[in-house]
Order: structure tokens, then sequence, then C-alpha cells
């Protein structure tokens, strides 16, 4: 059975569902606007193409330090709301969730080690 939460005073009552899916855009809109953020930096480095600024970003990146900052914000955003979601469907068993919206735990692993090796290569 699906309970009636309240979520403020001036919205209706969502089912925690509802909530659910809420919470889950959230996250979503975070991550994929430091997606936007850093394609958006990567495009900015010259006038060619983005493959190619990208090729240069990551060529780069040992000897630039705002290179290795906009990918490390990257990186943890990517955890931090990999973490978040995979919980949230954890902790809600209930709701039915697409499977486009799952985050499993080897995706969340996989973005912890991302980032520690990353971590490891540039911060050592």
């Amino acid at each position: 059975m699906v309970e009636e939460v309240q979520t403020t005073p001036e919205e209706e009552n969502l089912t925690v569902c509802e909530v659910l899916e809420a919470e889950y855009i959230e996250f979503s809109n975070e991550l994929f606007n430091t997606s936007f953020e850093l394609n958006r930096f990567i495009d900015d480095i010259s006038p060619n193409n983005l493959d190619s600024d990208r090729d240069k970003f990551f060529k780069d990146m040992e000897k630039n330090w705002d290179y290795q900052e906009v990918y490390k914000n990257y990186l943890e955003v990517r955890l931090d709301v990999y973490s978040n979601i995979n919980k949230l469907y954890d902790d809600n068993s209930d709701c039915i969730v697409s499977g486009d919206q799952e985050i499993s735990t080897e995706q969340v692993k996989e973005a912890e080690k991302d980032l520690s090796d990353f971590i490891s290569k540039y911060e050592n």
C-alpha cells in the first residue's frame, strides 16, 4: 500500500512514489547540468569541433589544473547522484522504477573507482 505524503503546504498531497519520482528528477537534472557544463567547458577550449577539443582536454589533463578541477567536479557529482539514486530506489522498493532510471550498485562502484583513480593519479 502506497501512503500519501505532504511535501509542502502549497502542493497537493503526493504519493510516496510521486515524491520519489520528483527526487529522481532533481538528481538526474543535477547530473545532466554538470555533464552539460563539462561539455560546454570542453567545447570552449578552441574553435575546433567538440571531438577535437575533447581529445585535447584529456591529453592535456595532467598539466592543466583547470581541466583537472572541472573533471573532478563532474566525477564527484556523478558519484553523488548515482549513490543518491541507487539509495532512493533501494529504500523505496514498492515503487515501480523504469529500467532507464535504475542505477545499479555496480554503476555506483564504477563511479567510485573512476573518482578514486582520478584522485590517485592527479592529487598524489
